[in-house]
């Protein structure tokens, strides 16, 4: 029996749109519908179909621009970024692709040996898997999905995508862009399913050799193993959860200006957004002080109110549940915020936290952050250490001797610098979640490929497709 999904808008409170969900047969057939022969586009139509999609979002701007702040409650400056920052991906694809080529250009022959008489060598090459599986997440829909496009199609792979529900209306319209902007033939698609049913169908297939998840970590272990079982490969982005570290060199209020910014745009539902907040001990009450009044003075509400800073919550669910976390807390201090009404909240400052709490091992999803004093750098380290999902960590420091410690005791794939660690480029490179190198950090157009030896005289081979070029 059909399924049908309601999209309710959390700005609206009201139905934007219903969608068929499909069944796991017809996942399959969608995914086999995909050309899997081994030809390889050629890097130039890539390219003019990035742009001609590029051309078409840009065209119904207003339509994605709508469609994103009702499904994400984005306030419209960030709504706007979002959609502004596809097409500029898009229509710089060609450049980023080029300049990478140029400066990855090194010898791929190998001799098995250095010192002996052994003329035998070996060539490393680069196989794109056929098909890519990704599953996208609620905050990022837009933005990844023409990420993932791009990269897989310059790798040379096939892309099935599963848009999450919530932003069904945006998956549809870039479904529509793909398809008005002349696409290679069977090259990508689009489910709307059940995540069960689009990974069981993806374990299943032979058509699919990597599944790419990317949303919360606690469905992550689950996934990999099953994907693992199944002999897929398994790229895994989960959550985040930022630290910082402020200490007495850096001008207090540009650091209460950083930090707010940091804890609150995309209505601090990003995987870069700051949730913890370290701070020298000497400068702790002006830092508290100045990041209760900041916070205190963001106005909440109706995302497209031009004074609007933060806007609901992608769920009332989603508020409630965060406003919970932070009361349930004990030793934790609610210094403002944490109220809810319907998918809105109130932006929250809290502390009292300890290493063991589950809001600094774990995180926060959406406009709140801790704070802590500190007193010696040592200390900061171990704050670091707690963390579960280091993906990005901050620092706000002159101190060139503590950004080098920073450095090096951070885990964190990404580090920054005096600089808000919310704001993202859409070229920059992803990856190392979970740690332990199932997901290296790494350029997007390399994430879809496998590295693998032709041993015996390779250099004999004349002819080397591109896409398999080291």
């Amino acid at each position: 029996m059909a399924i049908e999904y309601e999209v309710i808008s959390p700005v609206t409170g009201k139905t934007t749109t219903r969608i068929h969900l499909a069944p796991k047969s017809e996942i399959t057939e969608s995914i086999s519908a995909l050309n899997s022969q081994h030809d390889y586009l050629d890097f130039d139509t890539v390219f003019k179909f990035l742009r001609r999609l590029a051309d078409q979002i840009n065209l119904q701007k207003q339509l994605f621009f709508e469609a994103t702040y009702l499904e994400t409650g984005f306030i419209a400056s960030d709504s706007m970024e979002i959609i502004d920052g596809a097409i500029e991906f898009l229509a710089d694809f060609e450049s980023y692709a080029k300049e990478l080529s140029k400066e990855n250009k090194t010898a791929s022959l190998i001799p098995h040996s250095y010192s002996g008489t052994s003329q035998r060598t070996m060539r490393i090459l680069q196989q794109p898997a056929r098909c890519v599986a990704a599953i996208l997440p609620q905050n990022a829909a837009l933005s990844l999905g023409v990420i993932i496009i791009a990269s897989a199609l310059y790798g040379g792979s096939r892309v099935v995508l599963r848009p999450p529900l919530q932003s069904t209306s945006t998956s549809v319209l870039l479904a529509d862009a793909i398809a008005r902007s002349e696409p290679p033939i069977s090259r990508i698609a689009f489910v709307h399913s059940l995540a069960e049913d689009f990974l069981e169908a993806c374990y299943l297939s032979d058509e699919v050799d990597l599944i790419h998840y990317i949303g919360s970590s606690q469905y992550a272990p689950a996934i990999l193993a099953r994907a693992f079982a199944a002999g897929k490969k398994c790229l895994i982005d989960g959550q985040g959860n930022g630290m910082l570290y402020v200490d007495d060199t850096f001008p207090i209020d540009e650091a209460i200006r950083i930090i707010t910014t940091a804890g609150t745009r995309f209505n601090g539902e990003t995987c870069t957004s700051i949730n913890g907040i370290l701070v020298k001990d000497s400068i702790y009450n002006n830092i508290r002080e100045g990041l209760v009044d900041s916070f205190q003075r963001l106005r909440v509400g109706e995302p497209l109110e031009p004074e609007v800073q933060v806007g609901p919550l992608f769920s009332g669910q989603q508020a409630t549940q965060l406003a919970k976390t932070i009361r349930e807390t004990a030793s934790a201090q609610v210094l403002c915020g944490n109220q809810v009404a319907g998918a809105y909240f109130t932006p929250a400052v809290v502390e009292g936290v300890n290493l063991y709490d589950t809001i600094v091992r774990d995180g926060l999803f959406g406009p709140a952050i801790w704070i802590a004093p500190v007193a010696a750098e040592h200390h900061v380290w171990n704050w670091l250490r707690s963390n579960r999902f280091p993906l990005s960590d901050s620092l706000l420091s002159t101190d060139e001797a503590l950004i080098q410690a920073f450095i090096q005791n951070s885990r964190a794939p990404r580090i920054c610098i005096n600089v808000d660690q919310a704001i993202e480029s859409m070229f920059e490179p992803w990856g190392d979640y979970p740690p332990g190198g199932l997901n290296d950090v790494s350029i997007w157009i390399e994430k879809y490929r496998r590295a693998f030896i032709v041993d015996g005289n390779p250099s004999d081979v004349t002819r080397i497709p591109p896409h398999l070029a080291a």
